[in-house]
């Protein structure tokens, strides 16, 4: 059985993006999404992106204010065990919201999506961020 994961790609008047490095495996100290699994008790995906971006980043974000980008689901897209298909929604801020790194995130880092290069994202995160270049 497939694992249901979701990410958030927040960008910035559309140049700038908030990822987090990450501090442990897989993909130690590589830039990724703000993101995790679907539990049992959301109401649905947005909701989960929606509680993972509070979570992992301080980010409170209303689930409707989501737009749906994309669904990240090839099969080796994750080393770790199981097949992990994420939902990734966008939403784009006027402004620059107070952030918090949690325990997952070494912290929370803010580039311009000009500036980004695929060999410093983790995961298959730079599918989803490209359509926002």
């Amino acid at each position: 059985m497939p694992i249901l994961t979701t990410d958030g790609l927040i960008t910035i008047n559309k140049q700038k993006i908030i990822l987090i490095k990450r501090a442990k495996e897989p993909f130690m100290n590589k830039f990724v999404m703000p993101g995790g699994h679907v539990d049992e008790d959301d109401v649905n995906v947005a909701g989960a992106c929606a509680r993972e971006l509070e979570e992992e980043i301080g980010l409170k974000i209303k689930p409707e204010n989501l737009k749906l980008l994309t669904i990240l689901d090839y099969p080796d897209r994750d080393p770790r065990p199981g097949k992990r298909i994420s939902v990734v929604y966008h939403i784009d801020l006027e402004s620059m919201p107070e952030l918090k790194a949690d325990t997952d995130a070494k912290e929370v880092i803010i580039k311009n999506l000009s500036e980004l290069t695929p060999d410093e994202i983790g995961f298959d995160h730079w599918e989803a961020i490209r359509m926002v270049r």
